[in-house]
């Protein structure tokens, strides 16, 4: 069977996010399908066999971790994605912040 969800773990207490990774990852282990939607790439990097990342509207890659490290680096997936969509945030000016 498939599982659709969409950000499935967000307003989820730790316990409740727990359970709920835990519930997908036997799903998955028992030969079924999981597909979800994330912003959270650490979930996506922990518990998915498979990723795919979209940018404005269009798939920029499908695939394992590994296989977008082998193509684009190493990093964590949050900064693959980053390279992947061209959003770096070293185009955004943190200046005003005063972080002195």
């Amino acid at each position: 069977s498939v599982w659709i969800l969409d950000e499935p773990i967000v307003g989820l207490d730790p316990e409740s996010a727990y359970i709920l990774k835990q519930m997908m990852r036997t799903h998955a282990d028992s030969g079924n399908t999981v597909f979800f939607s994330t912003h959270v790439m650490e979930i996506a990097e922990k518990i998915c066999d498979r990723i795919g990342i979209i940018s404005k509207g269009r798939l920029r890659f499908v695939g394992t971790v590994s296989e977008l490290r082998e193509a684009r680096g190493q990093g964590t997936l949050e900064e693959l994605f980053l390279e992947v969509t061209g959003s770096g945030t070293e185009k955004i000016d943190f200046s005003y912040l005063d972080l002195d």
